[in-house]
């Protein structure tokens, strides 16, 4: 604001200067930007990219100690392995998302997670980190790669120089008909 564009108030008139003097002191506001909704994620690698499921649904993080197949059981469960005394039936997550079985490795993890009532464990080739998220900068998935099967991604994040593909842990966990027969996505 220039002085030309000032208007002086008629001298004598207080309300009119304490006016005045808000208009020369008063900043133009910027718009108010979206709250941001801050939630936490557990990050973890499947065949070299990132994903994650909301903290709130992993229990616990468990190395693999050992798993044992089950016959005739659908494509996508690994197994069970022994939780404290319990059994815990296993998903490969790999397969599941559609990519091939891997080798269990020094970095494999399994993601104790409550579904449904249930608990079930969900293998993962390593576990990155636990990630704060603002959900306000989440992108949802592009519709060119989405498909019926594909309905468990809730959204892409960037975090740093990756992108995070963030999971439903209800949907991840329901398995179509052609997969547990065993086709190929």
């Amino acid at each position: 604001m220039n002085v030309e564009e000032l208007q002086l108030p008629p001298s004598g008139l207080a309300q009119d200067l304490f006016t005045f003097a808000d208009t020369v002191s008063a900043e133009p506001q910027a718009p108010a930007a979206a709250p941001t909704r801050m939630e936490t994620w557990v990050t973890f690698a499947l065949a070299g990219e990132s994903y994650a499921l909301p903290v709130s649904s992993v229990l616990e993080i468990l190395r693999v100690a050992g798993i044992t197949r089950v016959p005739h059981a659908p494509r996508v469960v690994r197994g069970v392995t022994n939780m404290r005394g319990k059994v815990l039936p296993v998903v490969d997550l790999r397969v599941r998302l559609g990519f091939e079985a891997a080798e269990l490795g020094s970095q494999s993890r399994i993601l104790v997670a409550s579904s449904r009532g249930r608990l079930l464990g969900l293998l993962v080739d390593a576990v990155q980190q636990v990630e704060r998220i603002d959900r306000n900068a989440v992108q949802p998935p592009p519709p060119d790669v989405m498909t019926a099967q594909s309905d468990y991604i809730i959204g892409v994040s960037q975090l740093g120089e990756r992108l995070v593909i963030l999971l439903e842990v209800d949907l991840v966990l329901v398995v179509h008909e052609s997969r547990a027969e065993g086709e190929q996505p």
